[in-house]
């Protein structure tokens, strides 16, 4: 049975804020997600980071030293693959993801995170693990103009609230 997304009742399609022209942001909730937190062994650390780079079909992101998440692989396949390199934990049901997309979602994000979001500085496939509105967020730059956010479940609600009130001056779509 599908799990209930924690944002179902709040996340409604549509296109809120600023009214002038295309929305400068859109915003997608990626429900469900198959996500696992992998921690490398102790010494294991170079070869689990080369294991994972080869993975095909599966999207792996930095997540702290000798820790990545591990998105669209499942989780029995991937415990047995890492078995004696990492510890694996599912945190599919313990995560929420939301996709922040267009022209103006940098200028989105940077009202909430202290973390250089210039092409520079933060340029595609870089993660980081930061604050926004007092809540924990894993940040990840998927293309230039368009990041995934990853918070805990029970702090969701709370997040969208201030997102889409810092998205509303920017004109935001929810798809």
């Amino acid at each position: 049975m599908l799990r209930p997304s924690p944002l179902g009742t709040v996340a409604k399609p549509g296109r809120f804020g600023a009214d002038k022209g295309a929305p400068g942001v859109v915003l997608s909730v990626v429900h469900p997600i198959t996500l696992s937190m992998v921690i490398a062994r102790k010494g294991k650390a170079k070869v689990l980071k080369d294991v994972l780079a080869a993975m095909q079909k599966v999207e792996v992101q930095w997540a702290g030293p000798d820790q990545y998440y591990v998105y669209d692989a499942p989780y029995t396949e991937l415990k047995a693959k890492l078995e004696g390199l990492a510890s694996v934990s599912d945190q599919s049901h313990a995560r929420m993801m939301i996709k922040v997309a267009g022209p103006k979602a940098r200028a989105l994000l940077a009202k909430g995170t202290p973390v250089d979001l210039h092409d520079s500085e933060f340029p595609v496939g870089k993660s980081a693990l930061t604050q926004m509105a007092h809540v924990s967020v894993h940040l990840t730059r998927t293309s230039q103009n368009e990041f995934t956010l990853s918070v805990f479940r029970g702090f969701s609600e709370s997040f969208w609230e201030w997102l889409t009130s810092q998205a509303a001056e920017f004109g935001y779509q929810v798809s």
